[in-house]
């Protein structure tokens, strides 16, 4: 496994994977509601940081140095796969091996959508990557990624919901009493099942999106 070191050097202006404008048309609240703008901005920065971490990435652009060491040297025609990414070629600042030492931008390319960097030739350690990588947030988005976050806070808001009104068996005024289904029971008990039913959703919408290591 590569030994991998990041340096941001210029940190994104928004890591949100929605705006507050989207997350409302997702939970079917008119724009015209404020009453529960802050909670709802919270909820968006807690569940785009979530998504993120399930995905083992920063999907907001920033600027890196990126320094990678592998176990066997020199490289052989190596494959660096950038942990930023997408990255457009005109946002791929330098190449070094070993650092100091800039490598011609005709020795090597970038597959822009996955942020793979390949050096033709043999290079030795560390090569040192400055570039701009990731999506301007939020409007840059991936659907996918809005989507997972809006079913988040979906059912993080169902389920306050059902917390809620859990404790209410029923209401009587004058002679009139109405009885109320524990929806927790009916359903085979805890508040668990929404958040179940969506987890799969969300991590089918997800896999693409996963960085994994090996």
């Amino acid at each position: 496994m590569a030994d991998i070191w990041v340096k941001v050097l210029e940190e994104a202006e928004s890591y949100d994977l929605l705006t507050l404008e989207e997350l409302k048309t997702i939970l079917d609240i008119s724009a015209g509601d404020t009453s529960d703008d802050d909670q709802l901005k919270q909820w968006i920065t807690h569940y785009s940081d979530v998504v993120a971490t399930m995905c083992n990435r920063v999907f907001a652009k920033e600027k890196v140095v990126e320094t990678w060491r592998g176990d066997t040297m020199p490289f052989d025609c190596p494959r660096i796969f950038l942990t930023h990414y997408p990255v457009a070629a005109a946002d791929l600042e330098s190449v070094e091996s070993p650092r100091g030492s800039i490598i011609n931008p005709t020795a090597y390319e970038i597959e822009n959508r996955s942020g793979k960097l390949r050096l033709d030739g043999a290079w030795s350690e560390p090569i040192t990557v400055t570039y701009k990588g990731g999506y301007k947030l939020p409007e840059e988005a991936p659907e996918a990624l809005k989507q997972a976050t809006g079913l988040l806070i979906s059912s993080a808001r169902a389920q306050i919901t059902q917390v809620a009104v859990s404790g209410i068996k029923s209401i009587t005024h004058r002679e009139s009493r109405v009885q109320f289904m524990d929806t927790n029971k009916a359903s085979g008990g805890g508040g668990a099942s929404v958040l179940g039913d969506t987890a799969e959703t969300v991590n089918a919408l997800l896999y693409k999106y996963m960085r994994f290591y090996v």
